[in-house]
């Protein structure tokens, strides 16, 4: 296939994506375990203030009355109502035995925690968490000096709604965290779309001069991506300083050997009676053939490495089908074009038309009544064309068409010809990048098909 290469194992999209979606899934969950701890203790601190001003309201009234009346003394409803979890203590502050209690409360109050050793006791309120008789209440403990003595005023309250606060809390900050991540995901894909867009510019010009619409690669870079291009157009350069330093000494080589090879076909036919001379004139034309190959090769090379053009395939058929037809009339060959107008290939002209020279001859020779040329688009990961010459014939089997791809072989040595032609066809192919694919055809013979890289369809108002 056309500059085929291994699919990549690992996104770097994916891989940022994900160290994206991870920081920040992390980075949010620990927000959110700040701000629920925060949130509940500055829950607990407002709960635990609103039974202050009980607690201050209770000793107030206690203060101020010489007689104590309990019942009269409902800041709240519910301190009235048996198990409602609204008690109110006022008591000794060493036990917590009561001396006067809320007509809600059945069961007594745990005694008051008793203050480290060493430690004076707290000048204001206590709150801590407390289960009665199956409740989960808030109880706020503060001790006062009234006339000489202690007195320890105690109020409870349900934890229920409290519990109920931090929940909804909860669920709220849990549903606002999870928006916030998929809104970070939105602007992570963006940015990561958006940090790669130069990696996606590098590729189309690398493709550019792939496809020799360029010499080397051109554009804004962001700073980070410059030293890659940099080295890039480096390694350009060295490459194309090699192939020209090749092509020529492959050129002074072959120039090299022509003279020699005239002198000795000159004194070759000079000699026609001589048997010797017979052979070394053929020999002398077989290698002249080939230095003829190599130079036109090496020019091949040269044009290729700085031209990709865009060639309508169909143009390019129908007058070789015509040639082709005429030299053929007295085996009565159909000839068939499947090729859309449209079609484009990035070769030089004079190279495809020698290449599909040579495969409608070799299709012709072998055919029995019938040629046909088409040509599809190649799935792949460059965008290609495969050009394929089916014909009737008796076909190849897979050792066959080793064989004659190989250089100078021939299955029919009777035939004439230097057995050059399915090579020349195989190696100019691959010298665009493409491939040349001997198999079975549809009409029953061979396919021969080569696989060259796609240029954009000729637009429709063209």
């Amino acid at each position: 296939m056309v500059a085929s290469s291994s699919p990549p194992t690992q996104s770097l999209a994916v891989r940022l994506g994900v160290l994206a979606a991870g920081g920040s899934l992390v980075a949010l969950v620990l927000a959110g375990a700040v701000m629920a701890t925060l949130q509940r203790a500055g829950a607990e601190r407002a709960f635990d203030e609103r039974l202050s001003v009980f607690v201050t309201q209770l000793f107030a009234d206690y203060a101020n009355r010489d007689v104590f009346d309990a019942t009269a003394h409902f800041a709240n409803p519910a301190f009235g109502l048996p198990g409602s979890g609204w008690y109110w203590v006022v008591g000794d502050p060493q036990t917590g035995e009561p001396r006067f209690a809320s007509a809600s409360l059945f069961d007594p109050l745990p005694a008051p925690e008793a203050p480290p050793a060493g430690d004076a006791r707290p000048d204001g309120p206590i709150s801590r968490p407390l289960e009665l008789s199956g409740q989960r209440l808030r109880l706020v403990d503060r001790l006062y000096e009234f006339e000489g003595e202690e007195v320890l005023v105690r109020v409870t309250a349900p934890a229920d709604g409290l519990d109920a606060e931090i929940r909804s809390f909860r669920v709220a900050l849990a549903l606002t965290l999870s928006a916030m991540w998929v809104a970070l995901l939105g602007l992570a894909y963006l940015q990561v779309r958006i940090g790669l867009r130069p990696l996606q510019t590098l590729q189309s010009a690398v493709a550019d001069v792939r496809v020799a619409k360029t010499r080397d690669v051109s554009g804004t870079f962001p700073r980070e991506v410059s030293p890659l291009v940099d080295e890039l157009n480096a390694l350009l350069s060295a490459n194309e300083a090699i192939v020209e330093r090749a092509r020529h000494h492959v050129g002074n080589l072959a120039h090299a050997l022509k003279t020699p090879l005239a002198v000795i076909l000159n004194s070759a036919r000079s000699n026609p009676d001589a048997a010797s001379m017979a052979r070394i004139s053929a020999e002398a034309q077989a290698i002249e053939d080939r230095v003829r190959l190599y130079l036109d090769r090496a020019q091949r090379a040269a044009t290729q490495a700085t031209s990709g053009k865009a060639v309508p395939v169909r143009t390019v058929v129908e007058p070789l089908v015509r040639t082709m037809a005429k030299l053929n009339l007295d085996q009565g060959l159909s000839f068939a074009i499947d090729i859309d107008a449209s079609v484009r290939v990035r070769a030089d002209q004079g190279d495809l038309e020698e290449m599909l020279g040579n495969l409608l001859e070799n299709a012709c020779r072998h055919a029995q009544s019938a040629v046909k040329v088409s040509a599809e688009p190649v799935t792949d990961q460059h965008p290609a064309l495969m050009i394929a010459v089916d014909d009737d014939g008796t076909g190849l089997d897979v050792d066959a068409r080793e064989r004659v791809l190989k250089r100078g072989e021939r299955l029919d040595e009777a035939s004439p010809g230097s057995g050059l032609g399915l090579s020349i066809v195989k190696e100019m192919a691959e010298l665009y990048g493409g491939a040349f694919v001997l198999s079975d055809g549809p009409l029953g013979g061979l396919r021969a098909a080569i696989i060259l890289p796609a240029a954009a369809p000729v637009p429709p108002d063209s």
